[in-house]
């Protein structure tokens, strides 16, 4: 994968932390409870996307139908950081 994305393995944990912590920041106004590192997998993409796989120990996600819609992470201008969005919303028919 790291050579698929042109990046450092260092870079790829970075990444990685990176997405998870935007799809955590999206979940938590719907959420509202702790995390887990371990909760969520997450595998970038070398088109910008990536796969989010939720894996939350109480259930709540599915629960309460939380679905990650997109996620999206590049390069910025330099090369030293990622910018990274996740956005997170309910099914509609969970609520």
């Amino acid at each position: 994968l790291v050579e698929e994305l042109g990046i450092s393995i260092g870079e790829e944990v970075m990444l990685r932390f990176s997405l998870k912590e935007s799809v955590y920041k999206a979940m938590h106004p719907i959420l509202c409870e702790y995390v887990g590192f371990q909760e969520a997998e997450i595998t970038p993409f070398p088109d910008g996307t990536a796969k989010v796989v939720l894996n939350l120990q109480s259930g709540s996600h599915e629960r309460l139908g939380i679905v990650v819609r997109s996620t999206s992470w590049r390069r910025l201008e330099g090369g030293e950081f990622f910018l990274t969005t996740a956005l997170v919303g309910v099914n509609s028919s969970s609520s």
